[in-house]
């Protein structure tokens, strides 16, 4: 076998041929016939293995045996012929696995539809609940809410506030004049005591007011909270020893907790003093 065989027997390996099928069909193009002992010793392969592998070339139909006499006489058939019955050979075994697997798939199919369609719309009890436990992830969440509204945002506004830094504070100055300019109804009520003493608060709200938001003061608020679209509602969790100014958000997608959340805001609106 030559050096430059080695790499065209990787390109009859990746046709399918084994190793020593691709030594011997190499070795019978290079004479009209060989007997099994040349091929043996032309090959290098050994005697009990020779007559195997000739037998399974046969079968592929890349090689025939004339008898002459008592001596059996082996040939390569032409590599092109050879080489389109195993490509032939290759598609019909593929196109016959893509059948047995397309046969499995419309069994599957058959069967395990109608258990995910019966399921899918199962909702995990949970699903609709969000925490949120730093400023900044409050902060992403509350925009993409107000983003998101489309008729109306109420707002119960007291401490502690995410709207701390002055970043944050614009963000929200910036989004909620976006959503008053397309139409949502917004409407705050703020605690008085919190308007008295805090500067920033009484600026924003003066601003937020110019630009069309409905603005109330009260002498207190049961809690912190925003309702958005009659759908979502966004609150804070207890915490208790809250020194540090921590907070920590649910957000809650249920129509008839909002309902109820809206009504609880109009009866504080109700009571409530323009600003």
């Amino acid at each position: 076998m030559k050096p430059e065989h080695k790499k065209q027997i990787q390109k009859f390996i990746s046709l399918g041929l084994t190793e020593r099928e691709a030594k011997v069909y190499i070795t019978l193009l290079s004479k009209r016939a060989f007997t099994t002992l040349e091929l043996q010793n032309s090959v290098d392969i050994p005697r009990t293995k020779i007559y195997e592998v000739l037998q399974k070339m046969l079968s592929r139909g890349i090689c025939t045996e004339r008898v002459i006499g008592k001596t059996k006489y082996y040939e390569a058939i032409e590599p092109k012929q050879a080489f389109q019955r195993v490509l032939d050979d290759y598609r019909s075994d593929c196109e016959s696995e893509f059948e047995k697997k397309k046969s499995s798939l419309e069994s599957i199919v058959s069967i395990f539809n109608p258990v995910f369609e019966k399921n899918k719309d199962f909702t995990y009890p949970l699903d609709f609940v969000e925490i949120f436990k730093d400023k900044e992830h409050i902060q992403e969440k509350y925009i993409q809410a107000v983003k998101d509204s489309r008729t109306d945002l109420l707002t119960f506004n007291k401490g502690p506030y995410v709207c701390d830094t002055p970043g944050r504070l614009k963000e929200q100055e910036e989004e909620e004049a976006k959503l008053i300019k397309r139409g949502v109804v917004c409407k705050n009520i703020y605690v008085q005591e919190e308007m008295d003493n805090y500067e920033w608060l009484r600026k924003y709200v003066k601003g937020q007011v110019k630009l069309g938001q409905h603005a109330r003061v009260i002498d207190s608020l049961p809690i912190k909270m925003m309702v958005f679209d009659e759908s979502k509602v966004f609150f804070p969790l207890i915490q208790n020893g809250n020194e540090n100014n921590n907070l920590t958000m649910i957000f809650i997608e249920h129509k008839e907790l909002a309902l109820a959340c809206k009504m609880l805001f109009n009866m504080l609106w109700e009571k409530a003093k323009p600003v």
